[in-house]
């Protein structure tokens, strides 16, 4: 069986420190630019904004 992504939004951003908004977590988790860059090419998280997918993830 093949995991969902988790839905993920970035809401802020301060320097090289990302503001990330994880579902059921009421609130965001600071990550630096090395672990953000990490999880956006990630197959495990899909980016959203609030309209829209921003980034969808695919592994070869």
């Amino acid at each position: 069986m093949k995991k969902q992504p988790i839905e993920v939004r970035l809401v802020n951003q301060k320097g090289n420190v990302y503001h990330i908004k994880f579902p059921n977590l009421e609130i965001p988790v600071k990550v630096n630019e090395h672990l953000y860059h990490k999880m956006l090419h990630s197959p495990e998280y899909q980016f959203r904004s609030s309209n829209a997918v921003v980034k969808q993830s695919y592994s070869a």
